[in-house]
């Protein structure tokens, strides 16, 4: 079993050690229409590989080889929880809000930050446009 510690002054949300959890363990969640992202953390399912406190950019997970049977079938922790940040262009979701806004400070110019609240369909529709506007084919 493991125990996992997450700073969530430093998460960005980005959902990359859930997608790497071998166990499902680690486990997103979006709740409609709230709004809300949620990273649900489940220890009796931690078989405490680290492979979450690797993969994490913002090196904001502490993991912790601690059994902890007191919480075999106990619901899923929430470690961190954030608004959804929405494609501006189709409303669809594109991650956490904390992860947009901490990207949008991160990458310099107003091109770039216009395409962090677009989706990837919304992203490739306009580059299509602006290639046909340029007279480049796309």
């Amino acid at each position: 079993f493991g125990k996992l510690n997450l700073d969530s002054s430093r998460c960005s949300g980005c959902w990359l050690c859930a997608a790497d959890c071998p166990t499902g363990a680690l486990s997103t969640s979006t709740t409609e229409p709230e709004g809300k992202y949620q990273l649900l953390f489940r220890p009796e399912l931690c078989d405490a590989c680290s492979k979450c406190v690797e993969v994490c950019p913002e090196r904001c997970l502490q993991l912790e080889r601690i059994p902890e049977p007191e919480k075999i079938g106990s619901p899923a922790t929430v470690l961190f929880e954030d608004g959804l940040a929405r494609c501006r262009e189709c409303g669809s979701n594109i991650g956490s809000r904390a992860m947009i806004d901490r990207l949008r400070n991160k990458v310099p110019g107003e091109l770039l930050n216009s395409q962090l609240e677009l989706c990837p369909i919304c992203k490739t529709k306009g580059q299509l446009i602006l290639g046909k506007d340029n007279g480049h084919t796309p």
